[in-house]
C-alpha cells in the first residue's frame, strides 16, 4: 500500500509522468545481466539476458533470441518472470527495463534519445532479434531506441498492451485510468475534467519542449555534442518539440510509426508485426491500436492482431501459451 501511496503521490506531483498498473506497482530495481558480458553504461538502464545452457551448446542448438521492452514500473521480480517464460519457451532473452523518468515524459525521452544516439552501433541492443516484445509504454522505449541509430532489428515485433503514443491523450488515457485502479475511491478521477487534465499535460509537455530546445542548442555550441550523433538528435528534437509547440502530435506519431515499423536510421523494418490486447483494456486506445494497425500495413509490413481477455500487460503472466504457441507461432 506504501508502494502505491507514493507512486501515485509522484504522479499527482507532476501529471506528465506516468506509472505503472496496480498489477505491477513496484518500482525498478537494477539487476545484474545474466550474461557477463553485457555491457552497459552507467546512466543506462540494466537489460538482462538469459544464456544458453551447455546442454545446448554443446549439441550446437541455436536458440531463438529475443528483447522484450517492459512495462512501466515493472518490478525486478516480474521481468525476471518475463525472461524465465522466454528461456522456458526456448529463447535467449534480454529483457529492458522502461524506466518512468526516461519513457513517460518528454524530457525523459530527450535523455534517452541521447544516450542511445550516442551509443549507436556500440549499444547492447545492436542486433538482430528473432523476437522484439513491447510492453504498454515499452513500445515509446522501442521506439527511442531505433530512432536514435541503433542498429536493432527483429524477424516478429510483438506489441503486447500497446502503443502508448506519444501524445498527451494517450499519456491522459492511461493516467487515469491508473488513478482509478490506485485511489481507494478510484471514481473521484471523473470528477476532475478531463479536458482539464488533457489541458494541464499539453501545457506542461509544451514548456518542456521549448526548454529542451534550448538546452539543446547551449549544448551544441559548447561542444557537448558529438557531431557523429548530435544532427540525429536535432532533427528528432525538432520535429518532437514541434508537435509540442502547435499542439498537433500527428508528425511524431507518424514518426514512431515509420521508426517502429519501417526503415530506421540503422535498421530494416521487422517482417512482421503482431499486435496482443484487450479490446477493452482501459489503459488504451482502442482506435490508437487500429491506427497504428492501419499506420504499420501501409508502410507494407505484415501484421496480425490477436484480440485476448487478460488484463493490461498480464497475458505472459496469466496464459503465456497464447503469446509462444499463438501470436509467435
Amino acid at each position: 500500500m506504501r508502494r502505491r501511496i507514493a507512486l501515485l503521490s509522484s504522479f499527482l506531483a507532476c501529471s506528465h509522468a506516468l506509472v505503472a498498473p496496480p498489477k505491477a506497482l513496484q518500482p525498478m530495481q537494477p539487476r545484474r545481466a545474466a550474461d557477463a558480458g553485457a555491457a552497459t553504461t552507467s546512466d543506462a538502464p540494466p537489460a538482462t539476458a538469459a544464456a544458453p545452457t551447455a546442454a545446448e551448446a554443446a549439441n550446437g542448438h541455436q536458440r531463438k533470441t529475443a528483447a522484450v521492452f517492459g512495462f512501466f514500473g515493472a518490478s525486478d521480480r516480474e521481468l525476471a518472470l518475463i525472461e524465465k517464460r522466454y528461456a522456458k519457451n526456448g529463447y535467449e532473452c534480454v529483457v529492458v527495463p522502461s524506466p518512468v523518468k526516461e519513457v513517460a515524459r518528454p524530457s525523459g525521452w530527450y535523455k534517452n534519445f541521447r544516450r542511445n544516439a550516442r551509443l549507436g552501433k556500440e549499444h547492447e541492443l545492436a542486433r538482430h532479434f528473432d523476437v522484439v516484445h513491447c510492453m504498454s509504454g515499452g513500445f515509446l522505449n522501442y521506439y527511442l531506441t531505433r530512432g536514435a541509430g541503433v542498429p536493432l532489428a527483429c524477424d516478429t515485433l510483438l506489441l503486447d498492451s500497446t502503443p502508448i503514443l506519444p501524445k498527451p491523450r494517450a499519456f491522459t488515457t492511461f493516467a487515469r485510468q491508473f488513478m482509478r485502479d490506485a485511489l481507494p475511491f478510484g471514481k473521484v478521477v471523473d470528477l476532475f475534467p478531463q479536458p482539464l487534465h488533457l489541458f494541464l499535460i499539453r501545457t506542461r509537455w509544451s514548456v518542456t519542449a521549448f526548454r529542451l530546445r534550448v538546452q539543446h542548442w547551449f549544448l551544441r555550441r559548447l561542444g557537448r555534442h558529438p557531431c557523429a550523433w548530435r544532427d540525429l538528435t536535432t532533427r528528432w528534437l525538432r520535429v518532437s518539440s514541434s508537435a509540442a509547440r502547435r499542439g498537433n502530435y500527428e508528425p511524431i506519431v507518424a514518426h514512431a510509426a515509420r521508426v517502429a515499423f519501417g526503415r530506421a536510421p540503422a535498421a530494416p523494418p521487422p517482417k512482421r508485426a503482431v499486435f496482443l490486447h484487450n479490446p477493452a483494456d482501459p489503459y488504451l486506445s482502442r482506435d490508437d491500436v487500429l491506427a497504428t494497425v492501419g499506420a504499420a500495413e501501409r508502410l507494407g509490413l505484415a501484421s496480425a492482431v490477436h484480440e485476448v481477455a487478460t488484463n493490461h500487460v498480464q497475458t505472459i503472466f496469466q496464459k503465456p501459451r497464447i503469446i509462444f504457441e499463438g501470436a509467435l507461432a
